[in-house]
């Protein structure tokens, strides 16, 4: 189960893309080619995926596959991310990381200052851009949303409730949803500023505000577009386009922690190689 692990953790810090049947064998799924559309067990999948279903229902276990630039198998902000304010740019600059540009060379990541790389949060919404599965749970008054990355619980209060004036900064931010037909409309505010917007760096402040609206757009996908709006940081709003998370059946969720015990460890054996590079 381990080995699992370093594999995909290798192949998202080299900025590769797994072949269909590593991915496969990753997340217990099959490699599409070999499977047999017509067995019965196929026909009956695809007769339970066409009955009825309830689009407001979002329970199970759901996972996307970004696929943002240089195989890097994750969402990036980087396609389409409106100028930065030079309060912003100045921010950036400072973050090294494995993004290649004329300012400045690429790193490997275990020699960058990635928060995470110290077994900080991901942040929100930067954990949403993973490829790690992540479970949704309907509560009276609440979607909890349980990702395996880190181990994170993130609440979505759906009772009514108004966005809170000022509060305080959380990694999560604060989640309030609302339904639109079968659209949930999750607006995000109150964020802790430390954390990365992606892996390449870029920036948020804690005034930004995020929201997703999330569609069941047949049994086994969820749909969703994220927008991003934050002045102190950008000249304009960033849109994304459509992605879409599938579903998992009879998903289950690994132990998935980050221990800054093994992070030295990780470094020297898969980080480092990884980016062409030897400790000494």
């Amino acid at each position: 189960m381990r080995n699992r692990f370093v594999v995909s953790v290798f192949a998202l810090v080299a900025g590769l893309s797994l072949p269909s049947y590593v991915h496969a064998q990753l997340w217990g799924g099959q490699d599409a080619a070999a499977v047999d559309q017509s067995s019965p067990a196929a026909r009956a999948r695809a007769s339970a995926s066409a009955g009825p279903f309830d689009r407001r229902d979002f329970t199970g276990v759901w996972q996307t596959d970004h696929q943002g630039t240089n195989g890097y198998r994750g969402m990036t902000t980087e396609d389409g991310i409106p100028s930065r304010t030079p309060w912003a740019e100045a921010l950036f600059r400072s973050r090294i990381t494995g993004r290649d540009s004329k300012e400045k060379a690429g790193v490997p990541p275990a020699f960058g200052n990635d928060p995470i790389m110290e077994c900080n949060p991901y942040g929100f919404p930067r954990i949403l851009f993973y490829t790690d599965p992540v479970e949704f749970f309907s509560v009276p008054g609440r979607l909890l949303m349980f990702f395996q990355g880190q181990r994170i619980v993130r609440e979505v209060w759906i009772d009514g409730r108004e966005l809170p004036k000022d509060p305080d900064p959380r990694w999560l931010g604060y989640s309030v949803g609302k339904w639109e037909g079968d659209t949930l409309v999750i607006d995000t505010i109150g964020f802790d500023d430390r954390a990365w917007l992606d892996q390449y760096g870029n920036v948020y402040s804690n005034e930004m505000r995020f929201q997703e609206r999330w569609r069941r757009a047949d049994r086994n996908a969820l749909e969703v577009v994220y927008r991003l709006e934050d002045p102190k940081s950008y000249t304009g709003p960033w849109v994304s386009t459509a992605k879409t998370f599938k579903g998992q059946d009879g998903g289950e969720l690994r132990e998935e922690f980050c221990a800054p015990v093994e992070e030295s460890s990780f470094n020297e054996r898969i980080r480092d190689p990884a980016g062409g590079r030897t400790t000494k």
